[in-house]
Formats: structure tokens, sequence, C-alpha cells
């Protein structure tokens, strides 16, 4: 699974998104609770590693927190 996260966007600029992927399905369902919200993600490098078989990016998320406002 993938995803797409966006970081803080600057006034009058397009925003950034961070491109990760997921293997977990609750992690995933956990990440998917906090849409909308500001949010802490734990990842892994792995580089070279993005293939369809193993995940869509290099950024593979490991944990999700909520960050207060």
């Amino acid at each position: 699974m993938g995803g797409e996260l966006q970081l803080t966007a600057i006034p009058g600029s397009a925003p950034q998104l961070f491109e990760f992927s997921i293997r977990s399905d609750s992690l995933a369902a956990k990440v998917n609770e906090f849409a909308g919200k500001q949010v802490a993600l734990e990842y892994k490098q792995h580089k070279g590693v993005p293939t369809s078989c193993f995940g869509e990016t290099e950024y593979y998320v490991t944990g999700v927190r909520a960050v207060a406002p």
C-alpha cells in the first residue's frame, strides 16, 4: 500500500508531498484514522527496494502518532 503526507505548506507556494509505503493493514488503518490531522510518521528508508512486490516507494512507515496542534 502507498500513501502520501502533505508537509507543512508555506502560504503562496505549492505543498510538498512525502510519498510512502505501508506493508501492514493494521498500520494503514491507524494512519487512516489520523486523516486530516497533524501526525508524525516513523519510517525506515530502503534505497533501491521500491518494486511492486515490496512497496511503491523507498520509505516504509513503521509507526504513526498524533501531534498536538
